[in-house]
């Protein structure tokens, strides 16, 4: 059955998984705070996440096939691709105005898109390390023919334009409000779970482990700093069990670092609570656009030590830690040594204003301009 017609401009929103990475939560913000007056929203995702389950009323899912039954891979082998089939046929359903595709990791969506004349946006929350994920044809696609182009941050939006874009804006991630909690107890059982002291200092990173979070750096901090009174913590699991994490795990099951790292794994209830547990936070990535975890923790009041990998250069001011020159372990420990020594001043007050600059209210500010000159030019 067709979605009846109301008047109102009709956006589809397509993301990957629907699960708590930091693009889907900002999405979800959008979905949560858009004028419902003004817009009829639908979302198409690639796979069945938890995030579907937390849609407002009135909003439709789809479902697109990011992984093949038998019954799509027999489709595949006669000529009817399940992605492009499953494209078309939402399409075909809501009938949507605009396509919004979250990302550009969306097997054929701009394909689609162009195919059957429909206007679409990207949103990039991705840098240049990522365009390795998609092929050439789809993110030249992409750069030359979506509508509006967005980028995350100003690191972002300078790698769009690198690659030959025209109509490309800012804006910038945003999250729900944090508050500290004023209930210190969950954090403090967090530390009693890991075994660390009260008068220890604990560094903790966030995200899923990879290659581009820098989760291998972790046993080389350590090494560096080999100090029983420091701990580190990598909060956050669920990706791929690959040869990488393997070989990671190992060097740090073996390290003779008497720094302890910790790995909790993925907190959904227990999130905030770990990073409270923390005295600070280091960003070990190499590329990374806007993480929300860096708002996340200046909300906490929590000093940051970051490699100068994207984004965070934009959010850090003087009084919330310190970005490396460039991606090296001994700058970061350096850094991270200045920190608690307090060489490095650090004010909670500082962070936890910052973080306000990038509150849902800003953000939907920003992000309901742009969407008016998209719609301005159609």
């Amino acid at each position: 059955m067709q979605t009846p017609s109301t008047g109102k401009k009709r956006i589809l929103f397509l993301t990957p998984l629907a699960s708590r990475t930091g693009s889907e939560m900002m999405l979800w913000n959008v979905i949560n705070r858009i004028d419902k007056n003004e817009y009829e929203v639908a979302v198409a995702s690639y796979a069945e996440g938890e995030l579907l389950d937390h849609l407002p009323p009135g909003v439709r899912a789809y479902k697109v096939p990011g992984t093949f039954k038998t019954i799509d891979r027999i489709n595949y082998h006669l000529g009817r691709h399940p992605i492009v089939t499953a494209l078309k046929e939402i399409q075909k359903d809501f009938k949507a105005d605009l396509w919004y595709l979250n990302t550009i990791v969306l097997p054929k969506a701009a394909l689609v898109a162009e195919e059957l004349n429909v206007p679409f946006v990207v949103h990039f929350h991705e840098m240049p390390l990522s365009y390795a994920y998609v092929n050439r044809e789809e993110f030249e696609l992409m750069i030359g023919k979506a509508v509006r182009l967005i980028g995350c941050s100003e690191a972002t939006y300078a790698g769009i334009k690198q690659a030959g874009a025209e109509n490309v804006s800012l804006c910038y991630e945003f999250i729900e409000d944090i508050a500290e909690p004023a209930d210190q107890t969950p954090a403090k059982q967090v530390r009693e779970e890991l075994g660390i002291a009260e008068d220890h200092f604990v560094w903790a990173m966030s995200g899923v482990p990879s290659e581009r979070k820098g989760f291998d750096f972790f046993p080389d901090i350590a090494d560096l700093l080999d100090d029983e009174r420091v701990h580190l913590m990598w909060v956050g699991g669920g990706g791929p069990q690959d040869g990488y994490i393997s070989w990671v795990e190992n060097r740090i099951a073996h390290s003779g670092s008497r720094t302890r790292i910790h790995l909790p794994g993925k907190q959904k209830d227990r999130y905030l609570a770990f990073l409270q547990a923390a005295d600070g936070f280091i960003l070990t990535s190499r590329q990374d656009p806007f993480p929300l975890v860096m708002m996340e923790v200046a909300a906490l009041g929590k000093p940051i030590v970051s490699f100068p990998s994207g984004g965070v250069s934009e959010l850090l001011v003087e009084g919330m830690g310190l970005v490396t020159e460039d991606i090296s372990v001994k700058q970061l420990v350096s850094g991270m040594r200045k920190v608690m020594t307090g060489e490095v001043s650090c004010n909670p007050a500082v962070s936890k204003l910052r973080y306000r600059d990038f509150s849902i209210d800003a953000g939907m500010k920003q992000w309901n301009a742009i969407m008016a000159e998209v719609w301005a030019a159609l």
